[in-house]
């Protein structure tokens, strides 16, 4: 069952990411819904769902746009991994926890994809565009990656579909 909610929530977080504006002033950055719900499952869910989110919206972002299919999905994963280390060593649930992670993973994946499409010869933009790139994933990843983090946590609590561990810490 929580596969299927995977599945569904990815696809949801693919339609609401294509139709989401971009900002001239934020480098026409695109909002970081689907590397949200990556962050989210990888701090609440095991190491396998997680890299299944990583591979699923990777591929979803590729799809998405003119990028060649496997290339998010690499930076999500590396991004997967990196937060499901520190996992036990911050607060899960805080907005502060979101923020943080959505701005530097935003960040982050938007400097890796350059790099692998620029070293490819598939892209090139002037270094002033991919600062303000760059920045505008910093400040959009630190805004919607909290609220999609609480949505999805509201639908997971909703259909009870908490891990033992995070459930017994609720609970208390």
């Amino acid at each position: 069952m929580t596969t299927l909610l995977l599945f569904m929530v990815m696809v949801v977080g693919a339609v609401v990411q294509a139709v989401f504006p971009t900002v001239r002033w934020l480098g026409q950055a695109n909002a970081p819904i689907l590397l949200g719900l990556v962050i989210y499952y990888a701090l609440t869910h095991s190491r396998g769902t997680m890299l299944l989110a990583a591979i699923f919206a990777g591929l979803l972002q590729d799809a998405l746009g003119m990028i060649p299919l496997g290339y998010s999905s690499f930076c999500f994963c590396i991004v997967a991994v990196v937060v499901s280390r520190f996992k036990d060593m911050v607060f899960v649930h805080e907005l502060v926890t979101h923020m943080l992670f959505g701005a530097i993973a935003g960040g982050a994946v938007t400097l890796a994809l350059y790099a692998l499409l620029s070293t490819a010869g598939l892209l090139t933009l002037a270094p002033a565009w991919t600062a303000l790139k760059v920045i505008g994933s910093v400040l959009l990843g630190a805004i919607l990656v909290p609220f999609e983090c609480e949505l999805v946590a509201d639908l997971d609590r909703m259909l009870h579909m908490l891990v033992e561990e995070e459930a017994s810490v609720d609970d208390v």
